[in-house]
């Protein structure tokens, strides 16, 4: 049994690998993606995953059909036990950005309000300034315009009045003419006298804007150490966050490995496949939003190193395989056919392997009787001389025991033995 379990460990760590790769390759294709995604690729591929070789019915039951809706009813229960606990864990990754002080930081922690608020006051006071110089210069520009106006009107009835004058050569208004300059005049310095003030109300707005400028830039150095010291405190919530996912995720996935390599052969089975599923989606997909600058590097690395101790181990027992099976080819046919199981012997007989040596026996014709790799005998003819493989225990055409080879080997000894004893 000892190879069985070799090759069962090779089987399902090249499915633990494969499910990393998948992992990985939905982590590439997506920053934020469907969750649900490396669930349903391991539904897709679900009826090519071997299963644990302890089932729950006998082995009379192996290949029925209650047992295949077993195996799909278990199969169905790990994915929706690993769907719940990725929804599960989403919540707790998401929430885990308040554990630290509350939530994140925010820049207005890290403003010197000593420093900030009289500069605020004062460009309040600016603005206010500023409010009502502007309310001033709309009012300077209505009056100048008016007066302005007003003085080419005047301007414009003077050069009418004086070009009638010359034209009917009317030298007496000369008292007349006197009065209207008078007047011209006083509607020119009116306007001389609004242009002034705007100039003045000019001279203090410019002088406001230079010192809103000055303070303005007294406020962005402020901000920049506030931007400054609120950048650092947001990289050490960030680390002190993902530290946290990381102090999750990772022994979740290490406690998965380890029940994978101990307890995948167990009753319940179906709840570790699902565990196992969660941890690789939680580990490899889940923390990918979150990870700083270098987080990449620890997916990465931890991805390398499962990677690793999955190759060795599958070596390993590869090793162990090989090794074991070498020994075995030293054995009689008797004790190897002793050691092959009903499950092993429909499997290879469906594949047209042989049982001991797991090479193919067809290569001899399809009425070989022993195989010509390692000479175990393969099939046996029935008292009713039907053919049946040697390792099913029931004819297939008349449905009474069939002799084993190992039978078959001790009862042509015996028969060999009293032919000796008659012959003496």
């Amino acid at each position: 049994m000892s190879d069985k379990k070799d090759r069962l460990a090779i089987i399902q760590f090249i499915e633990m690998h494969s499910l990393i790769v998948e992992c990985f390759a939905m982590a590439a294709t997506r920053a934020i993606g469907p969750r649900a995604a490396p669930f349903t690729i391991a539904l897709a591929h679900w009826p090519f995953v071997a299963l644990p070789q302890e089932p729950l019915m006998n082995t009379s039951q192996a290949y029925s059909r209650p047992a295949r809706l077993l195996q799909i009813a278990s199969w169905i229960i790990a994915i929706v036990f690993a769907l719940f606990l990725d929804m599960l864990g989403s919540l707790v990754m998401r929430d885990l950005m308040f554990a630290p002080h509350g939530g994140p930081p925010r820049v207005e922690q890290f403003v010197d309000r000593a420093a900030v608020a009289p500069l605020e006051a004062q460009t309040r006071d600016l603005e206010r300034q500023r409010s009502a110089l502007d309310d001033k210069a709309q009012t300077l520009r209505l009056a100048y315009d008016r007066a302005n106006t007003d003085y080419r009107d005047a301007q414009e009835s003077l050069r009418n009045w004086i070009a009638t004058r010359t034209a009917t050569g009317d030298n007496r208004n000369d008292i007349e003419l006197l009065a209207r300059t008078r007047k011209l005049d006083l509607l020119q310095a009116s306007v001389i006298d609004w242009q002034r003030r705007r100039d003045t109300l000019a001279d203090q707005q410019r002088a406001l804007e230079a010192r809103g400028e000055q303070l303005n830039t007294q406020l962005a150095q402020a901000q920049a150490g506030a931007d400054a010291r609120y950048a650092a405190a947001q990289r050490r919530y960030e680390l002190t966050v993902f530290g946290w996912r990381l102090a999750l995720t990772l022994p979740i996935l290490l406690v998965a490995v380890w029940l994978f390599v101990k307890r995948r052969k167990s009753r319940y089975w179906p709840f570790i496949y699902g565990f196992g599923l969660f941890a690789l989606c939680a580990f490899f997909v889940e923390l990918v939003p979150y990870l700083p600058d270098f987080g990449g590097y620890v997916r990465v690395l931890v991805g390398i190193a499962l990677t690793v101790f999955a190759g060795l181990y599958m070596l390993r027992a590869f090793q162990r395989y090989v090794e074991r099976k070498r020994a075995e080819m030293q054995q009689s046919q008797s004790e190897r056919a002793r050691t092959v199981v009903y499950e092993k012997a429909i499997g290879a007989y469906q594949k047209k392997l042989c049982p001991s040596c797991d090479k193919p026996w067809h290569l001899g014709g399809d009425q070989v009787s022993f195989c010509i790799h390692c000479g175990l005998r393969l099939f046996e003819v029935c008292s009713c001389g039907a053919r049946n493989f040697a390792f099913f225990p029931f004819c297939n055409q008349c449905g009474t025991h069939v002799t084993h080879a190992d039978d078959h080997d001790a009862g042509a000894g015996q028969a060999d033995s009293a032919a000796n004893s008659a012959h003496q």
